[in-house]
């Protein structure tokens, strides 16, 4: 089966001129699939199958890594991006009991974020033992066959983590990783790609030192009193990267269909407002060229978060098309994590202030 080609992009990282080869298939625009609820279930057909870019949690392949091997197998083009949380540990991840829960790395944890997640602790990314294990994680991506991270919460300096961290840290953490990954090289022989996670406040300092974004609600459809954020995110589109945009309308939801997805789609009001993306570089939107999807919503009310699962609807087929369920199989999330070869030997250090 061929495999798509590559292309070089000069990337300015820490001063220096370094090289960055990508797919040359990972560009603004392309389609893409998110789902990191639950494991794809490998059993049945995985659609869609034009979608070049998905967006997996890092954790539920490392426990099913067959999954890579089996997307590879249906879309030879894929580009797996594996998700994981930089800002935040949980009991789910497979290196919560064999590091964060150790007794010299607990207090690196801080308060816990805000419910339905409270099971979640901020990290305390400001100091140099917790980088280096956040940097374990961006190895382990790469040891998978992943072709670049997905490094959620990156927005700390907006929340109580417990640690007083700014916009600064988070700068020098994605500078960071941003370092280690494009260190890496993928299984396919590309570099390891890394992308930004929303805090639109941060793009102007990453924008340069990044490959790609990730956003939701950048429309700011659901409270008009916040400020819409998507043109922000314009200078990643300008460099050839791509736009990965969520939006979340409640009209998707269907309870009774599987995975509760409404498969007529969203309704006409919330579909034209979520899937309006601008002709032009200065349009109002300022989502030009974005890669844009529409993905569950637990409820109207704005404490309910979005479900990054199966259920799926493209923008531009039109109202009442372009919905896709993509197969997923939430019983083996549990399953026992495998080890990873190759995996990153954390170098001791002392805690840094």
């Amino acid at each position: 089966m061929k495999q798509s080609k590559s292309c070089i992009i000069p990337l300015l990282a820490t001063g220096a001129a370094a090289q960055v080869v990508k797919p040359a298939n990972f560009v603004p625009g392309v389609k893409w699939q998110i789902d990191i609820m639950a494991s794809l279930d490998i059993t049945k057909t995985l659609t869609p199958t034009d979608a070049l870019v998905w967006d997996l949690d890092l954790y539920h392949l490392q426990r099913h890594p067959d999954i890579i091997t089996t997307l590879r197998s249906k879309i030879p083009n894929v580009s797996i991006i594996c998700y994981f949380n930089a800002g935040l540990a949980q009991p789910s991840d497979c290196d919560w009991d064999t590091v964060w829960q150790k007794p010299e790395y607990k207090s690196l944890l801080g308060n816990s974020y805000d419910p339905p997640f409270s099971e979640e602790k901020w990290i305390n990314i400001r100091n140099t033992t917790a980088i280096d294990l956040l940097k374990n994680r961006v190895t382990t991506a790469a040891n998978l066959g992943c072709d670049g991270v997905d490094p959620d919460n990156i927005d700390g300096y907006s929340a109580d983590t417990g640690f007083n961290l700014n916009q600064q840290d988070y700068i020098k953490l994605m500078t960071t990783l941003a370092t280690t990954a494009h260190g890496l090289k993928t299984k396919r022989g590309n570099t390891l790609l890394i992308g930004q996670k929303n805090a639109p406040e941060l793009v102007s300092s990453l924008n340069s030192v990044l490959d790609f974004a990730v956003l939701e609600d950048c429309k700011n459809l659901r409270n008009e009193a916040d400020r819409a954020f998507c043109a922000d995110f314009q200078p990643y589109i300008t460099q050839n990267k791509p736009v990965f945009s969520i939006e979340y309308p409640t009209s998707l939801r269907n309870k009774n269909s599987p995975q509760q997805c409404n498969t007529s789609g969203a309704n006409s009001a919330q579909y034209t407002a979520s899937c309006e993306i601008d002709s032009a570089v200065g349009g109002k939107r300022g989502n030009f060229k974005f890669s844009e999807i529409l993905k569950l919503r637990d409820g109207a009310d704005e404490s309910e978060h979005g479900e990054l699962n199966g259920c799926t609807q493209y923008c531009g087929q039109g109202q009442g098309k372009g919905v896709v369920v993509t197969p997923v199989n939430e019983e083996i999330d549990g399953d026992e994590c495998k080890p990873v070869s190759k995996s990153f030997k954390l170098m001791a250090r002392e805690f840094a202030a």
